[in-house]
């Protein structure tokens, strides 16, 4: 089977971000047994090259990049609230360079990522291609794409990357229901259960907590340093590491469309003058001294921080997933997560977790103690979450990816293709 990813032209599929996680995971997987073609912006690599068994085709955009700040300026001066990318604007010559080329590479499936254009583009100029489009966020159900209702009937396959996105978009669009499926974010078990966790805290060792991701506003950090301050006051040994960079996600691309107005309007101060700068200020002397900030840590050292930490919290506002809660759990760290998006998914409460409101600092701090003063609670937690992890690992995902093509393929599946995900 011939497979071919189309990857968004604004980033590199190198980095650590959830997308390319997931991008480089599935795609290293398949290509043991698939041949695999990943498109992508050109960036700084090599045009045309292979990395890890895994083909590249990438196109420049500076056309693309040209026009769009024309573009830009026009929305802007005009007063335009859409989203540029939501248009017929956005990268189409990248669009039109990748269906073009898909006619010559002879591919079973087209994998897209996230930009139902790309997906009804590539369709359209190759009709006899199968075309998936996967999307990782709720954007089908937020943002007014160009014809969107049209150009979803013509896509072979929706994927989501949770039930909560898969049933919401089901629901929006009934008469492409039975096309809307749930491909979940990975992990990789092995990776973050080498430490012992269950000798990992007694009563002399200093208290650990750890919160792993983007520092940006939809993620709830500020609550997390709020919730930090009520337990300090309990627990004076009590330690905070925060894992990750400063990258705030554009207002209008997650929060304006996802929160109530009332959060939308609390977080408004936060987009200005440095969201970092502003967690920082926001800490006392004493909690202060007590709270790490790491900065950006690639991708496979963040299994040392799980390893060092007795309980995960997860203050987010909005979760379409929750990659960082999985793997906290395939590491045996017990976590506390605010009941948001597709988190119940992954935690059911006392069991593999502890779900709280989101928004409350002070609900954050009370399950903290909870776990810090119940010592079975917080063995029993991890034994359950291990074995919940387990469904996410990446031969999973990818031996379901591997059935939803061959749905597509009118083949069954057999031991050969099978193969494919292991």
């Amino acid at each position: 089977m011939k497979i071919a990813f189309v990857f968004p032209p604004i980033w590199t599929p190198h980095s650590d971000g959830s997308l390319q996680i997931w991008n480089r995971e599935v795609t290293t997987h398949l290509s043991k047994s698939c041949d695999i073609l990943i498109y992508s912006g050109l960036f700084e690599f090599n045009p045309h090259d292979t990395v890890a068994g895994v083909k590249y085709r990438r196109f420049s955009t500076r056309l693309d990049n040209r026009l769009i700040k024309r573009y830009q300026y026009i929305h802007s001066a005009l007063g335009i609230k859409r989203p540029l990318f939501s248009t017929d604007l956005w990268y189409t010559a990248y669009a039109l360079k990748i269906a073009l080329d898909l006619r010559k590479q002879k591919c079973d499936v087209v994998h897209v990522y996230n930009y139902p254009k790309f997906a009804w583009l590539i369709k359209r100029l190759n009709p006899r291609l199968l075309v998936v489009l996967n999307m990782h966020g709720e954007w089908l159900t937020q943002i007014a794409f160009t014809n969107l209702h049209q150009r979803l009937r013509e896509i072979d396959l929706v994927l989501s990357c949770s039930n909560f996105i898969t049933e919401s978009t089901a629901a929006k669009f009934p008469d492409i229901a039975s096309r809307c499926k749930t491909v979940p974010m990975g992990v990789s078990p092995d990776v973050f259960t080498l430490a012992d966790q269950g000798s990992r805290r007694d009563a002399r060792s200093p208290r650990k907590l750890l919160y792993v991701g983007r520092i940006s506003p939809e993620k709830g950090v500020h609550d997390l340093l709020d919730a930090f301050e009520l337990v300090n006051r309990q627990f004076p040994d009590a330690s905070l590491t925060i894992v990750g960079p400063e990258w705030i996600a554009q207002r209008e691309h997650i929060v304006d469309l996802s929160l109530e107005r009332s959060l939308v309007n609390s977080l408004a101060p936060f987009y200005e003058n440095g969201y970092l700068r502003k967690l920082k200020q926001r800490l006392s002397p004493d909690a202060a001294k007590r709270v790490t900030f790491t900065g950006l840590v690639a991708h496979n050292q963040v299994a040392d921080y799980y390893a060092a930490a007795d309980i995960y919290i997860n203050p987010s506002l909005y979760e379409s997933f929750g990659m960082s809660i999985i793997e906290a759990m395939a590491a045996g760290v017990p976590v506390v997560t605010t009941r948001v998006g597709a988190v119940p998914e992954l935690i059911s409460h006392g069991q593999s977790g502890l779900l709280v409101e989101t928004a409350n600092p002070e609900a954050i701090a009370e399950a903290v103690a909870y776990l810090f003063t119940d010592a079975k609670l917080r063995a029993s937690i991890p034994c359950v979450a291990r074995d919940v992890s387990r469904q996410f690992s990446w031969e999973a995902i990818c031996s379901t990816l591997i059935r939803a093509y061959q749905g597509l393929l009118g083949v069954e599946v057999s031991e050969a293709t099978a193969a494919c995900s292991s």
